[in-house]
């Protein structure tokens, strides 16, 4: 019996020698808390880069890890996949195409800091079911507090596009909403009745509600009704009349209505902000122009099918995609609303074909771990939690199409969905 004890204790001892300190662990909760943000740092006040002052303390963060790393070793870190390595490559590749050489350096350092460095810190860390709970918990409050500011923002501002919280503008908001949501409905689902489930019913409510990019509150919407047929019978019913009523006010309220439905089914360009690049000279008739975030989707593919290979560099979409030759005869306009670039489009662009292949590829290797994830843990909020990080993947690989969640404000928490992912599919919700 005491050989039996010791064993066990010095099992113990070895899983805690492993993991990463605990004042590391709070780091790195606070670098969750704080990294919802777009706050940032101007190195030039109009063309940037702009540096968030989360990917700040999120470089720092990592440099603590990797000094404490150095004298650990290597062992038993997570590597991300190999299609991070093939984007890295293609972005370095595509300098060579490029009339910023400083666009492609900024795109290659996020690529590394979200995708490499922030990804390996998340996984060496976040290694047990308690540190999931807490890095949940950390996620949690930022997204409160943007909902709220979000609430506030619904009723004072006179236009949708002012609704975006601490992240700016509509369109992150939005999609870094449709990311996380989905984790809290799933948890959400698999809860035991309590006052847990009905707070986290009002915070999905209100972050949906508030939530003004045309396209994607219905992602969110969608992602959450598949989510649902995952759940048990009567979380399926409770489940579907929270859909169900929320989707009902997006389509009633006049606000919701506007950006949702309205502004959605119309393609017309509006608003003083959008004009000619190319003024027609005078008419009595104003011209009809579609959306640029939409019209863009022509142009784009001809920038791609132009540059096939390497793209025109990474970081260098704007400053090739008003050019004459990739609209033709398309109208252009001066300035869009920010953030309504497709990311797939602006990859496939920037590092030719084989970036936009190696994209795919990352979010697929995700999407099959996240999949069959809900197989490898208990029921109650751990299945909750695996569900919702399969909502989630499919959630990014959706709101890429009509934003870019590779922004600053949603990069890092980005990489923790697929820390998370890559973490208890190696069993990390076992070791308690």
């Amino acid at each position: 019996m005491l050989a039996l004890v010791k064993t066990e204790k010095g099992v113990a001892d070895a899983q805690t020698q492993q993991q990463a300190p605990e004042w590391l662990y709070r780091a790195t909760l606070l670098l969750i808390v704080l990294a919802p943000t777009q706050l940032a740092l101007a190195l030039d006040p109009k063309t940037g880069p702009f540096i968030a002052y989360g990917d700040i303390l999120a470089a720092a963060v990592v440099g603590l890890w990797m000094i404490w790393r150095l004298r650990k070793g290597s062992a038993g870190l997570i590597w991300p996949p190999m299609a991070v390595a093939g984007l890295l490559l293609t972005a370095l590749l595509s300098a060579g195409m490029a009339e910023s050489l400083k666009a492609v350096a900024v795109e290659t350092v996020q690529i590394t800091l979200y995708f490499v460095a922030v990804y390996m810190l998340f996984a060496d860390i976040l290694t047990t079911r308690q540190r999931i709970r807490g890095a949940l918990i950390a996620l949690a409050i930022p997204t409160a507090v943007n909902v709220v500011i979000g609430v506030y923002q619904y009723f004072a501002a006179d236009e949708a596009f002012d609704v975006g919280a601490l992240l700016s503008n509509r369109n992150v908001y939005s999609a870094y909403l449709a990311m996380v949501l989905p984790i809290g409905f799933g948890i959400m689902l698999w809860l035991a009745a309590g006052w847990l489930r009905w707070l986290l019913c009002l915070g999905i409510a209100a972050g949906v509600l508030t939530m003004l990019s045309p396209p994607l509150v219905w992602v969110a919407l969608v992602v959450a009704l598949v989510l649902i047929m995952s759940a048990q019978r009567q979380a399926r019913n409770y489940g579907l009349a929270l859909v169900v009523s929320v989707a009902a006010l997006v389509i009633l309220l006049p606000k919701n209505h506007d950006a949702a439905v309205r502004e959605l089914l119309d393609p017309r360009e509006e608003g003083p902000l959008y004009k000619l690049a190319n003024e027609v000279g005078d008419s009595e008739q104003e011209p009809y122009i579609v959306k640029k975030r939409w019209l863009e989707w022509g142009p784009a593919l001809n920038m791609m099918a132009e540059n096939f290979i390497l793209g025109v560099g990474a970081g260098n979409f704007q400053l090739n995609i008003g050019r004459s030759e990739y609209y033709g005869f398309l109208p252009n306009v001066k300035k869009s609303e920010p953030d309504t670039n497709n990311l797939y489009l602006v990859v496939g662009c920037t590092m030719g074909f084989a970036g936009l292949i190696c994209l795919v590829a990352y979010l697929g290797h995700f999407w099959r771990k996240a999949s069959v994830l809900w197989l490898q843990v208990e029921d109650g909020w751990p299945r909750g939690l695996a569900m919702g990080l399969a909502g989630s993947v499919a959630a990014i690989a959706l709101a890429n199409i009509f934003t870019s969640l590779f922004v600053r404000g949603t990069g890092v928490i980005w990489a923790l969905v697929f820390a998370m992912i890559a973490v208890m599919s190696q069993g990390a919700m076992r070791n308690e």
